[in-house]
């Protein structure tokens, strides 16, 4: 299992290593420090501050999303997830969605599979609010058919999530399938449906459409967060795009980070942000700067503090990883 474990976090890097080597091939080094060295240091650091901030926001989601399990505060839920997203920073397979949820679950005394059905939830909900800002967005500017198939596959797809959710929260049938399914099956399954049977009890986090309201118009703060972020950032580089080019930005990274093999999404981040600012003619190296400094700002005050949080709390996420499925 160990194997298996290091053999992931290698061939994760070396993806890595590959985007970047196919970023910085082309780049003028010398034009690329430019860019670097002339970026507004005020504008990059009220990013910085701004992308923490939103960590609030994200927590007062989580809340209305747990209710159905117990009450608990901002302050408690944020740091939390902070820790996951610490976690996510530096191991691929976005494997700090399950540490979250492994850590919420032990600090606060509550079901692990249920806590982490209403991170699947919060993901849900990201996807979607994404999907639909950029299919909005493709009606204010001429993109090419795989931008607008792009577009309306990933509507499409987080759509039927969200109904799968909503069927599992306001209906007992998935249950009861699940349940039916373990009487036809082998003993040596029945860890794979105590998991299915608690997760489904999770995503009753959207019983009521007070909730579901809820819960989509935080996710619309969380994106105003995340997109104040990257206006600041181009600005702090002098990219001159329109206001849609930002959202384009922000559709493009975080679609391809939804499920990124690699830690932090690195390379993919990268490359969506390179891609993304192609349409709007801004110079490579101008784009590479602005990629590369709009993931920092987003992965390093994360990682800092999220570890710093762990270490103080003496958390081992070895050990929480590896007991996160025994519940």
């Amino acid at each position: 299992m160990a194997l298996k474990k290091h053999l992931k976090i290698v061939i994760s890097f070396l993806i890595v290593a590959l985007l970047f080597y196919f970023l910085f091939r082309k780049l003028d080094f010398e034009l690329f420090e430019k860019y670097l060295t002339e970026g507004n240091k005020l504008l990059i650091l009220l990013g910085f501050l701004v992308y923490l901030s939103s960590f609030a926001v994200r927590a007062m989601r989580w809340k209305v999303l747990l209710k159905h399990i117990g009450s608990f505060k901002i302050r408690e839920l944020a740091p939390v997830i902070v820790a996951g997203y610490a976690v996510n920073n530096v191991l691929p397979v976005r494997i700090g969605e399950i540490v979250r949820a492994a850590i919420a679950g032990k600090l606060f005394k509550i079901s692990i599979p249920a806590t982490f059905a209403s991170v699947f939830v919060e993901r849900i909900f990201d996807g979607l609010t994404i999907a639909l800002i950029l299919s909005v967005t493709i009606f204010f500017y001429p993109f090419q058919e795989n931008m607008k198939t792009l577009a309306w596959g990933a509507s499409l797809f987080f759509a039927l999530l969200f109904l799968f959710a909503l069927v599992s929260a306001f209906s007992s049938k998935p249950l009861e399938f699940v349940r039916f399914l373990r009487g036809k099956s082998p003993d040596f399954s029945g860890f794979f449906f105590d998991f299915a049977e608690k997760f489904l009890k999770g995503a009753a986090s959207l019983d009521s459409w007070k909730k579901i309201v809820a819960t989509f118009s935080l996710s619309l703060c969380v994106w105003a967060f995340e997109l104040a972020v990257y206006l600041l950032i181009s600005a702090a580089f002098g990219v001159k795009i329109p206001f849609v080019g930002c959202l384009v930005m922000l559709c493009a990274a975080n679609l391809g980070m939804l499920a990124a093999p690699t830690p932090a999404g690195l390379g993919i981040f990268q490359g969506a942000i390179v891609f993304a600012l192609e349409s709007f003619d801004v110079p490579y190296e101008q784009r590479m700067a602005v990629a590369l400094i709009l993931h920092a700002t987003q992965i390093v005050p994360t990682t800092i503090i999220g570890f710093i949080w762990i270490w103080v709390k003496n958390l081992k996420i070895g050990k929480i990883e590896s007991e996160t499925f025994q519940e």
